[in-house]
């Protein structure tokens, strides 16, 4: 009887079920293919009526792309919003707020020249209030009550140590740790006690999922003892109010080396990058985490065909990756038919017996 309401009318697995048994690992009839990352395209904001760079600051212009994915790409989850720029423009960073091809981009690092300054964390109330956090606020509850009946909402935020570079620097922050590690846990601590109050107030808003990018933190830019003392304890600390959301982590890079590390944050999921072997990264994670990617954004989806996409996503789906999603965000420039490749391979996929 349990299984028969998990199914539609169809016979098959619904979405949110579908979903949330991939992200504790559980047996289900196919991954589900979602937008874990940045998902908006061009071609998808002509479809909607609805454009970057102003539905960065809108809610109705943001969610109205957000809940348009899924009929347009196959997509089975919605998420908001795009960019990595909004929690740094709330503590004082100057955003370029990109055009409809790109994403906003951070112009000013407001500690670069005074890593001295004192710190103060705004108050809740005030955080609710700050620049875009109200937009995005405002488009998590018309995402949740439009679509988070039949599919998972998602909200993405960006991780502490990449917040930490946005206010003074990411050159900046690496160079100190190696001559003034005090500063770098300064202000990656005080970014995680920013994000930790704001991911408070989304767990308020019933969204089913968390999707923190910490591009910084990658392999390319620090090693793992580094990720180790100066990443994982603050990402740690970001999610431990969260009770009912589910975590996801991404990071950029090839992470193989650092997936026990990623494992250790708390997170639920842990999306990655086709530069990720999917084989390897399934034996090393072993069902302690779901796994989320790892179709290439630049190739095949930016840059491939349709076949390719396809192979490149049954290639992460027999790999036993949990749910199949672009491993990075996507390119606004990205062809409708090559995400479609995606989602239409693994809704027809059958798992190996």
């Amino acid at each position: 009887r349990r299984m028969n309401r998990m199914k539609d009318d169809k016979g098959e697995m619904r979405p949110r079920e579908r979903f949330f048994r991939a992200m504790a690992c559980k047996e289900v009839d196919r991954p589900p293919v979602c937008g874990m990352t940045t998902t908006a395209t061009v071609q998808l904001m002509d479809k909607v009526g609805a454009a970057w760079p102003e539905a960065h600051t809108d809610a109705e212009l943001m969610s109205r792309i957000a809940l348009g994915a899924p009929d347009f790409f196959g997509f089975e989850s919605v998420r908001v919003p795009y960019c990595l720029t909004y929690e740094a423009e709330a503590l004082g960073c100057k955003v370029f707020l990109g055009k409809k091809n790109s994403t906003p981009m951070v112009k000013s690092h407001p500690y670069r020249d005074d890593p001295d300054a004192e710190l103060v964390l705004p108050k809740p109330k005030e955080i609710m209030e700050m620049a875009r956090n109200k937009v995005v606020i405002e488009a998590a509850k018309i995402i949740k009550e439009k679509a988070g009946k039949e599919l998972p909402t998602l909200l993405g935020v960006t991780g502490p140590f990449t917040i930490a570079g946005h206010l003074v620097g990411t050159e900046n922050l690496l160079y100190w740790i190696v001559t003034d590690p005090e500063k770098v846990h300064k202000f990656v601590k005080f970014a995680a006690e920013y994000e930790r109050e704001w991911l408070k107030i989304v767990e308020t808003l019933g969204i089913d999922v968390i999707q923190m990018s910490e591009p910084s933190a990658s392999y390319d830019m620090m090693s793992p003892e580094m990720f180790e003392e100066y990443a994982l304890p603050y990402i740690k600390r970001t999610y431990e109010p969260l009770e009912n959301t589910k975590k996801v982590l991404h990071i950029c890079g090839n992470t193989t080396v650092i997936l026990p590390l990623m494992m250790r944050t708390g997170a639920d999921g842990l999306s990655i990058e086709e530069k990720v072997d999917p084989y390897k990264a399934v034996e090393i994670v072993d069902g302690k985490a779901a796994l989320v990617g790892n179709v290439g954004v630049v190739k095949p989806l930016l840059q491939g065909t349709p076949e390719e996409v396809r192979r490149d996503a049954l290639r992460s789906a027999d790999a036993g990756f949990n749910i199949i999603s672009a491993g990075c965000g996507m390119s606004a420039l990205i062809d409708v038919e090559n995400v479609r490749a995606m989602t239409s391979a693994i809704k027809s996929y059958k798992k190996k017996r």
